[in-house]
């Protein structure tokens, strides 16, 4: 798998990148703010537009997939039907409005978690390390580009959905042993549920502002790793702390 003389390697780590390795719904927790205030002059109460904006979103990304274009159509329709609950008839400004609104996620600003790229420096002499993501392909791979962390990853996939035959198939192409790969995720429902029924081991890493559409519980927990932070990958797994050159 590694012809590297430096690196010997002695597990494979799967790792999410969204809230994981860098902020992501902190972005969208922004803009779907700013959306509330935006309505509230009409009537329209916050909690009344966060559940049709949730709703409307689940349909989204049956339709659209993951990412920024679900999201900014989301917005969009979700203001014109909340607008004529309201009694309301949505004009094409009131729309602009929303999708300016929205406009912002299609490029958010690129910041990574603590210590994560101390930590795959750390990790990468004796571990090989995929990427797996889900959402727009595209979008996905930009943010890669600026985070800076691509030329870490051995392999790199984007995928429109993340279950259990998604992990195995995954494993499958590259020969993978179940007993020494792990899943790193902050999302029971992406990350660790499905890798676990695939028969891999997982790692869950909470962040504090996952989507709620992430948000499951942990199917067996007795098989699943907690840490608090991405960096206690470090001390899991006895590597050496990176020191800076």
């Amino acid at each position: 798998m590694i012809s590297d003389p430096h690196r010997r390697i002695e597990r494979t780590l799967l790792i999410d990148a969204d809230d994981t390795l860098w902020e992501n719904n902190i972005f969208y927790l922004r803009c779907t703010s700013r959306l509330h205030a935006y309505l509230c002059p009409f009537g329209i109460e916050p909690a009344q537009a966060q559940e049709t904006l949730d709703r409307i979103e689940r349909d989204t990304v049956r339709e659209l997939g993951y990412g920024p274009e679900g999201y900014v159509a989301a917005v969009v329709r979700a203001t014109e039907s909340l607008l004529r609950e309201a009694g309301v008839e949505p004009t094409p400004d009131h729309l602009d409005s929303a999708r300016r609104i929205a406009e912002p996620i299609r490029r958010p600003p690129m910041v990574l978690l603590d210590g994560v790229r101390e930590t795959l420096l750390a990790l990468r002499p004796t571990s090989y390390l995929v990427l797996v993501t889900k959402g727009d392909e595209q979008a996905q791979v930009e943010k890669l580009a600026r985070s800076g962390l691509g030329p870490l990853f051995d392999r790199k996939y984007v995928v429109p959905e993340k279950d259990a035959n998604v992990y195995r198939e995954i494993a499958r192409e590259l020969g993978l042993n179940p007993r020494c790969t792990w899943m790193v995720g902050n999302s029971p429902k992406s990350d660790i549920n499905p890798a676990i029924e695939a028969g891999l081991d997982a790692i869950y890493v909470p962040h504090a502002h996952t989507w709620t559409n992430e948000h499951a519980t942990l199917a067996q927990p007795e098989r699943v790793t907690v840490l608090g932070s991405f960096a206690d990958l470090v001390p899991l797994f006895g590597v050496p702390l990176y020191e800076p050159a």
